[in-house]
């Protein structure tokens, strides 16, 4: 029985949310109003959500550009982690360097050129490593409310690294009942998981209380993973364990006026970088004896003040954060005794507001401001593994690492053109970074600026039918991981640059959204022209075909050219009030690279065209012992485009990713009452044991995964 494999420390608390809202549509928004798929105007995001105002989507935006995933769906995939869970609700790709990580690729990109915001202040700071990261895997998805992704460019509102796309997180919550709270008390929830693959459980416990003004929500949660079992044996070196909490305090002044406490800390331990202590395509031994992080320990805290019925604007929100970032490595190279102990701190204090003000019924603005300071403290250890000897060395970053960041936006929502919408935004931002030189200790600093732009347009050629089009600059700064960190890359070393020059991108795609009673698909097309790509040259390579003591710098190595399509279609079989339903989701994307050195080829880690086909079925009453059954099929073509990058990369095969197709079942309903009831899950994934990995990943996928869960409201 599920109680006997699960030890109850790993019990874990999620708080369901005051109030049920449904996620918004893949339909466009005509004007103020949301079309839902069965073709009647879907619910506006409800007063008692956590909602910064320039997160409000607007009037042009297109449905192949925008998602929204609450957390119910989420949790329905019974996917571990919540970049997993996102690949299986969003149809995006997601690369796994090890068990603990997983990037997404929007449109392409990778890594630091993907914005992440939680609570409307952003996850990545100074600090954050180009190519794929484990960021996203830091948020527990016990504390999330729900989810939105936005592919494209966004730098307008969220500034520099939305390159390829925004990724928004808003945390659970509970609202005090003057908010529109319709139960006031004690509540909480008790949830916890099995997964076969990992022979891992995760699981949670926390409360929820509220009154007349005041609210307050605790969340706790533990996960344990041991070694992944892939569809072609074991994988060694990627188990892991972690913990996390989350509260958040509400009181509210109002209906419409609250403040807001949110902190938040995770703590993964021991992640194993599995790809440099496995053997690699290409390798007869793998890279590093030891390569883990020790230590993952995210910590965040964010003060907001929302008022809705400013008398000067129609909304705004002020925000005040406090984060920290505190990153351990263990190291040492395979046939080598000397053991490399790293850290590196990182602590962002930011400010941001935002503001709506509508102007009559013919344009809507949307403006604000964000400054964000990062420091980073980094140092490193020698140890002689043999005779126990410590030796102090230079850290990673350089000393007194320090980086600022701001920003002004406007964006103006258009309505006077009937029957175009018009969206048009701009923004100025400011960096300046310093830090003591490496060997001389002089100080280094820089600044510099960008000025971005976009330009949105959308109509309705017919009921159900609306074209979009959009235009748009977007850029990435360079950030401290290029201007103030030496490290070491593919065994060898890399050397830091202060004269980066940020990458800048110039976007454009028309979308196809199509609605009607029961169904609605969307469609779009696009292209993103990246110039001033940051890379890195080989400067000196002292044994020309022996690997480990290559050096190389990180300069601006040329331009990164994107164009894609995208699809995205669902509907209710047999009428718009069916139980049955059907989609699929289809993505395709075409890289390539303009090297200074190298030339043109494929750009790097460019996911295969891939796509889902998936049938269910949800019964009326939620309260049935079966309530909801989902059948899905998840595919990728092969990927032989690779780059130069790609091919000395020990995580590719040279000869290209063969292609997959994975079989999936899910499951669950409830035991009891909505209010006060147990609901349960479970899956088979994989069905078919299918043996591949994913484009760009260090390790190969999960075979066939049994899931059990459960979730017991109190």
């Amino acid at each position: 029985m599920l109680p006997a494999l699960i030890s109850p420390a790993l019990l874990a608390l999620a708080i369901t949310p005051q109030s049920t809202v449904p996620p918004a549509s893949a339909a466009p928004k005509t004007g103020a109003q949301n079309q839902a798929p069965d073709g009647n105007q879907a619910p506006e995001v409800g007063e008692t959500l956590v909602e910064a105002p320039r997160a409000k989507r607007t009037a042009t935006a297109s449905g192949i550009s925008h998602q929204t995933i609450d957390a119910e769906e989420l949790a329905a995939t019974g996917e571990r982690s919540l970049p997993r869970a996102l690949a299986r609700t969003t149809g995006l790709f997601v690369q796994e360097t090890n068990l603990g990580g997983g990037s997404p690729i929007l449109r392409g990109m990778i890594g630091n050129q993907i914005l992440i915001v939680v609570d409307g202040v952003r996850l990545n700071d100074a600090a954050t490593r180009g190519g794929p990261n484990q960021s996203l895997n830091g948020i527990d998805m016990a504390s999330v409310e729900r989810v939105e992704v936005i592919r494209g460019p966004a730098s307008v509102l969220y500034g520099s690294d939305a390159l390829g796309g925004t990724i928004l997180i808003w945390t659970k919550h509970r609202a005090a009942a003057v908010r529109g709270s319709t139960q006031a008390g004690l509540r909480g929830e008790l949830f916890a998981e099995y997964q076969s693959m990992v022979t891992g459980a995760s699981g949670g416990l926390g409360l929820s209380v509220g009154g007349e003004r005041d609210a307050l929500l605790g969340i706790g949660s533990l996960h344990d993973w041991n070694d992944l079992e892939s569809g072609s044996g074991p994988v060694d070196n990627t188990g892991y364990h972690g913990l996390g909490w989350f509260g958040a305090y509400e009181h509210a002044l109002g209906p419409k006026r609250w403040f807001r406490v949110a902190a938040s800390r995770t703590r993964d331990f021991e992640v194993p970088r599995s790809d440099r202590m496995n053997v690699g395509f290409g390798q007869t031994n793998p890279s590093d004896a030891e390569n883990f992080f020790m230590l993952q320990d995210r910590q965040r805290t964010v003060l907001s003040y929302t008022d809705e019925e400013s008398g000067f604007t129609d909304a705004m929100q002020l925000r005040l954060s406090l984060r920290e970032y505190d990153e351990q490595r263990q190291i040492r190279r395979f046939n080598n005794a000397t053991r490399a102990l790293e850290q590196d701190q990182t602590t962002t204090v930011g400010l941001g507001a935002d503001w709506r003000k509508a102007v009559g019924d013919s344009q809507l603005f949307t403006f604000g401001f964000d400054v964000d300071h990062d420091d980073v403290d980094s140092t490193k250890d020698n140890l002689d593994t043999g005779t126990g000897v410590i030796t102090p060395s230079t850290g990673n970053f350089a000393p007194e690492s320090q980086y600022w960041s701001s920003g002004v936006f406007l964006q103006d929502e258009i309505f006077a053109f009937d029957p175009l919408d018009v969206t048009a935004g701009v923004r100025y931002s400011h960096f300046q970074f310093s830090f003591e030189d490496f060997t001389t200790g002089d100080k280094v600093d820089a600044d510099f600026d960008a000025l971005t732009g976009s330009l949105e347009l959308a109509a309705d050629l017919a009921q159900g039918v609306r074209i979009s089009g959009t235009l748009a600059q977007a850029f990435r700064a360079p950030n401290l991981s290029e201007v103030a960190r030496n490290a070491t890359f593919a065994g060898g070393t890399e050397l830091a640059n202060a004269d980066l020059d940020p990458e800048q991108s110039l976007y454009q795609e028309l979308a196809l959204d199509l609605w009607r009673e029961g169904w609605n698909a969307s469609i779009g097309v696009y292209h993103n022209a990246v110039s001033d790509v940051i890379g890195r040259v080989l400067v000196n390579d002292p044994t020309p075909g022996v690997p480990g003591d290559e050096t190389y710098r990180r300069e601006n190595t040329g331009d990164l050219e994107y164009v894609g399509l995208e699809l995205r279609a669902r509907a209710r079989l047999g009428g718009s009030r069916s139980p049955y339903y059907a989609g699929t989701s289809l993505e395709y994307t075409r890289g390539e690279q303009d090297d200074n050195i190298l030339g043109q080829d494929p750009a790097s880690k460019v996911p295969p065209l891939h796509g889902s086909v998936f049938a269910g079925w949800e019964d009326a009453d939620p309260l049935g012992l079966l309530s909801r059954t989902e059948f899905s099929l998840l595919w990728a073509d092969s990927q032989d485009r690779l780059s130069p990058a790609d091919l000395s990369d020990p995580r590719v095969d040279p000869n290209g990713t063969d292609g997959w197709v994975t079989l999936n079942l899910d499951f669950g309903g409830s035991l009891g009452p909505a209010a006060r009831g147990t609901r349960w899950h479970a899956g088979v994934h994989n069905l078919l044991d299918e043996s591949y990995r994913i484009h760009g990943s260090g390790i190969d996928a999960p075979g066939i995964n049994a899931v059990v869960g459960f979730s017991a409201q109190f």
